[in-house]
């Protein structure tokens, strides 16, 4: 009886609460106890929409898991969310991917490589929208600037707020994608605040799946449609001016928009453009010897810019007596000959001779229709693929996620440039880096590799490459430091001959004199940066190299706003430091670009400034910094 008994404890305290947690877990949508960097990796390879959270400490991050754990739920299937704990044994990943969060952070992956840090509100909904469209715009319903906009989420919230308010409401339908809705979208929000009181601007999302019925309840067949209510009851439809004033004028006097009149077809006007049907179309064509033919839409706003100039050329046409057709299809009416010839977008234009059609042509404007049915030639194709710089011939070395650290790992002496195709820097710098690798093509300690950051996103971000192209030493994977030298074959080979020795850019005595010229900045160098910067007014350090053409475009605007805040009297000091003779400090900043430009106050960092270069913008920041404070007059 002793034994039943304690048997029947057991399973209470311990086998009933066991599975209680099972079912509790069963529940949980999110990625957790990810302790390895190659688990950590493949999610990355086999899932395309991940948002990773980062914590350092699970406690003071436990309001926003509970966030990240409901949003999980209601996107399973859409997207993965993983939890991250950089103070477990997952800290290696975190160390790993060098992130170090101070109590958490969150991180985006597409398709296996980084797209962006999470910047949205920290809500359910906010991330639920994020997840649902990555790289989207922001929502408009997070929009701080349409905050006056009343947004509203679904169509039985709509139904409700339809029968309840007494207010005059206009309501407006979008789609995110729909370009005429986001031209739309800023003036509505400020005729919200301006209406704020007397009526209620609201919108819908209508693209949403769930809300696909409001489209048929509604009878939404275009974006946007605006619908004004009175009593919960439909008045009109707007349909006028979409600016802030024509909103505002609308709604404190709604009137019945004129009766639209009907647009002939263009088949109906007269122009010597024939139009052909699924009837004509076929004898017509194989009867000429050289046909232009444009398949349009009639509510095609680029179709209606083209049609005045398509009637103008066939005009030309007849009184020049230029042999040739132009003709028109209808493709929303003549279904079978769009489907034939596969028209997707609008206007298409096709030259045919006989009947068979020859080629694709993108002309729009009447002179140079003219010009090609004088003569018409086949236009040239696209150009060839340019060739990637990892498929050229050389010595640079191309890396990536799965070469990267054991290359590096084996070599003494590596320079490593981390660009973008699309950079004109890096196309400028590539010729000079590949030359000066050929200069050390037989010496095995001595490499120079590259990292294409287009492909290979998670790397350069594990690296904190901020801009391009981006150049850093490694030594055996153990040393690691900026290159911020010049980028010449010459500089790259002198760098490469002793990497230890301060880099030390040839450039003319003249040059660096000119800068020095200004003497309405501080000039800093290795010697006196620390004791100027510790000053308890805000110092504004601009790093640069003379040869740096941005610096040079930057000058005069940097000079001119030390002169008038000096004139001003506001407390602050603007500097400079050229990097080329001063490398230690370049190198202590990780100053990769130029130029730089870092605040300090009482000789510690502040941030970076990332305004406008003009002097009006670095005024107003050194003032926004300053605290408005100016000196006393003496």
């Amino acid at each position: 009886m002793n034994t039943l008994y304690l048997i029947t404890v057991f399973l209470l305290i311990f086998v009933i609460p066991n599975q209680s947690v099972k079912t509790n877990n069963s529940k949980n949508q999110i990625v957790e106890n990810v302790i390895d960097i190659k688990d950590f990796k493949k999610i990355l390879r086999t899932k395309t929409n991940v948002l990773v959270c980062f914590t350092s400490s699970m406690k003071q991050s436990a309001n926003l898991i509970k966030v990240f754990k409901e949003a999980a739920v209601v996107i399973k299937g859409q997207g993965t969310m993983v939890l991250v704990d950089c103070a477990s044994e997952a800290k290696k990943i975190c160390k790993k991917l060098k992130v170090n969060p101070e109590v958490y952070v969150l991180k985006h992956y597409k398709d296996g490589e980084f797209n962006k840090d999470y910047d949205r509100k920290e809500t359910v909904q906010s991330m639920v929208n994020f997840m649902r469209d990555p790289t989207g715009d922001l929502p408009w319903e997070e929009d701080a600037a349409a905050s006056n906009v009343l947004h509203i989420p679904d169509a039985a919230s709509l139904a409700k707020f339809l029968r309840k308010e007494s207010k005059p409401i206009l309501i407006m339908f979008y789609a995110p994608w729909c370009g005429f809705c986001k031209s739309l979208k800023p003036e509505y929000a400020t005729a919200a605040t301006e209406l704020n009181g007397e009526a209620i601007l609201a919108a819908i999302d209508v693209n949403r799946p769930e809300n696909a019925v409001i489209r048929t309840q509604y009878n939404i067949s275009g974006f946007p449609t605006l619908l004004y209510y009175e009593n919960g009851h439909l008045k009109y439809q707007y349909e006028g001016d979409n600016t802030k004033a024509g909103l505002v004028s609308f709604v404190r006097n709604p009137q019945e928009p004129p009766p639209k009149i009907k647009e002939p077809e263009w088949s109906d006007t007269d122009s010597e453009v024939v139009h052909l049907s699924s009837n004509s179309f076929d004898p017509v064509i194989k009867e000429e010897a050289s046909v232009l033919v444009m398949f349009y839409a009639p509510w095609c706003g680029h179709c209606k810019r083209m049609k005045p100039e398509y009637e103008k050329a066939a005009a030309v046409m007849k009184e020049d007596k230029i042999p040739g057709m132009l003709a028109a299809v209808d493709a929303t009416k003549e279904q079978a000959i769009a489907t034939r010839y596969q028209i997707k977008g609008y206007p298409t234009v096709k030259y045919f001779t006989y009947g068979e059609m020859k080629f694709d042509l993108n002309v729009r404007d009447a002179p140079k229709i003219v010009e090609f049915m004088r003569n018409p030639k086949e236009p040239p194709g696209p150009p060839p693929r340019e060739i990637s710089w990892s498929e050229e011939p050389g010595s640079v070395i191309h890396l990536n996620e799965e070469s990267f650290k054991p290359f590096l790992k084996k070599k003494k002496h590596v320079l490593v440039m981390f660009y973008t195709p699309w950079c004109g820097h890096c196309k400028k710098a590539k010729p000079e880096f590949t030359k000066a690798a050929e200069h050390f093509k037989d010496d095995p300690k001595v490499e120079f590799a590259a990292v294409d950051c287009t492909v290979h996103q998670m790397l350069c971000n594990a690296n904190d490459v901020k801009g391009y192209p981006t150049i850093k030493y490694f030594s055996y994977y153990k040393v690691e430091k900026q290159y911020s030298g010049g980028r010449t074959e010459d500089d790259f080979v002198r760098f490469m001959n002793d990497p230890d020795q301060p880099l030390l850019p040839k450039v003319k005595k003249a040059i660096i004199d000119e800068w020095l010229k200004e003497k309405s900045v501080l000039h800093l160098t290795d010697n006196t940066f620390s004791s100027e910067i510790n000053s308890n007014e805000p110092v504004l350090v601009m790093f640069y190299a003379p040869w740096c053409a941005h610096c040079k475009r930057m000058k005069p605007d940097y000079t001119k706003a030390a002169e008038q805040l000096k004139e001003e009297g506001v407390r602050c000091k603007m500097a400079m430091i050229d990097c080329t003779t001063n490398p230690l400090i370049a190198e202590e900043y990780a100053i990769s670009g130029f130029p730089t430009i870092k605040l300090f106050k009482n000789g510690k960092y502040v941030e970076d400034y990332r305004g406008s270069r003009t002097q009006d913008a670095l005024k107003s920041f050194l003032k926004s910094h300053s605290g408005g404070n100016t000196k006393d007059e003496l």
